[in-house]
């Protein structure tokens, strides 16, 4: 199969598609000898699955929010039969509930989903189930299925998810139109990779210590909330009482008593809600005789979004004494940076990395705030330590900034050119290692990093 260089309509997308059928008992799919598409190849469509994405649509780029979602995620793959593989968890602004799993692993998140999810056994769920149809390869079965005709079908379900999330009635439009007659055989194959989906991913959940009646929990609340609205997930997760029936049945069968919640998904709801709304200022009038911790806390995060540090500071100091999750901390340094109280900031903020060494929320919140108050070189420190635990692109982009404003470009621009690297943009970051090179000054071992650093990009550029 000659490589797939494909442009944003030509890229495609597996959405879940919960069909109408007859309870089976059903193969283990599993990982087949594919024919036609490699796993090079699955990687390569991955990649640009995610970067058009990147480029059309609004991601949820709050480091706590990706932060939660990504654990999670990881959490859940850990115990699945694709534990090894490097999985790429986003959050996509869109008030829609939905949910989708692309190519090589990478499953994309509506914001609407965590708001209308009531417990983290139902996110889990959804999750779960996208995580199954990664392990079980059903993507790349699709396509080794049915070679580059399937192509065309699936770049309709991207066109839906992009366009969906915009204009929901545009987006069923363009699915519709695009999946009449050519995709039935695509249907009729998915319709046993979503019951063996759900199968697996009951048992994901189960292992993993989290209460798979969440799964049916979640598809409850959707047949409900049908009768008075479109829902964008049911459009593309048609769900039946079939197959609500067979997934309660397996829940039984596991007898499973788990958690079904965690505070952690709670934080991460309420600040959701309020980054992600067009009016944040409601949430200031709803919450405003509220007493429990995560309606105070949504509050603060309102008021800090809009530009009341001063009334957030008082919640915040109040609730740090009933509860000690590190997201209210952070919110209360973020509030006093608003007030110009850095010291204060600094100091809450040495407090958590103390507390939470590694965890990433805290680490580049603190580089963040020691760059801004001419400490950079502290920061720096903290992010090199920082790469043991997550050799994130943030945090090389994090860094960068550090190196820049401490008077150090060359180290910057290698920097730069780590983060472009772990984005996948491969040209960008040989450019920049090329920047660095060219900078003077430049020690004998970092030329020599450099070198091998771009050496091994343009042997790369070359198999691609």
């Amino acid at each position: 199969m000659p490589k797939m260089k494909l442009p944003i309509l030509t890229i495609f997308c597996f959405c879940l598609s919960f069909a109408a059928t007859t309870r089976a008992e059903l193969p283990e799919l599993g990982d087949p000898t594919l024919q036609n598409f490699s796993t090079r190849d699955e990687a390569e469509l991955g990649q640009a699955f995610y970067h058009a994405l990147r480029a059309s649509l609004n991601f949820v780029d709050d480091l706590q929010i990706k932060h939660y979602i990504k654990s999670l995620g990881q959490r859940l793959v850990s115990h699945s039969d694709a534990a090894g593989k490097n999985f790429h968890f986003f959050v996509i602004n869109a008030p829609q509930i939905n949910a989708f799993a692309g190519p090589d692993a990478y499953i994309g998140v509506n914001s609407g989903l965590l708001v209308a999810t009531e417990n983290e056994s139902q996110l889990a769920g959804v999750m779960a189930h996208e995580i199954s149809h990664v392990s079980q390869r059903h993507i790349a079965r699709a396509i080794d299925r049915s070679g580059n005709s399937t192509v065309a079908s699936f770049a309709t379900l991207l066109a839906a998810i992009l366009v969906g999330s915009q204009d929901p009635q545009a987006g069923q439009a363009v699915l519709l139109t695009g999946l009449a007659g050519s995709q039935q055989a695509a249907i009729n194959f998915t319709r046993s990779g979503e019951y063996e989906a759900d199968r697996i991913g009951i048992g994901i959940l189960t292992k993993a210590g989290i209460d798979p009646a969440g799964m049916v929990e979640f598809f409850e609340i959707l047949q409900s909330q049908s009768r008075a609205n479109d829902l964008e997930y049911l459009r593309t997760h048609p769900l039946n009482e079939n197959r609500v029936s067979e997934a309660r049945s397996r829940i039984r069968e596991t007898r499973a008593k788990l958690p079904n919640d965690s505070d952690d998904f709670h934080f991460a709801k309420a600040r959701i809600a309020v980054l992600t709304s067009r009016q944040p200022e409601q949430f200031i009038e709803k919450n405003m005789n509220a007493g429990d911790v995560f309606s105070l806390y949504q509050k603060a995060v309102a008021e800090i979004k809009t530009q009341r540090p001063r009334q957030a500071v008082s919640v915040l100091e109040a609730l740090v004494k009933r509860h000690n999750h590190p997201w209210i901390k952070l919110a209360l340094a973020e509030a006093y940076e608003d007030e110009n109280q850095n010291e204060k900031a600094l100091a809450l903020l040495d407090q958590l990395a103390t507390l939470y060494p590694g965890y990433l929320p805290v680490t580049l919140r603190y580089a963040e705030t020691l760059t801004a108050n001419n400490q950079s070189q502290k920061s720096i420190s903290l992010l090199k330590h920082q790469l043991q635990f997550d050799d994130d692109a943030i945090v090389h982009q994090q860094l960068a900034r550090a190196y820049f404003i401490n008077g150090q470009t060359a180290a910057a621009l290698e920097s730069t050119g780590d983060q472009y690297l772990r984005e996948g943009y491969i040209e960008l970051a040989t450019q920049q290692y090329e920047n660095a090179l060219n900078q003077p000054g430049l020690s004998e071992s970092s030329q020599q990093r450099l070198h091998e650093k771009q050496a091994k990009l343009k042997e790369k550029i070359k198999q691609n």
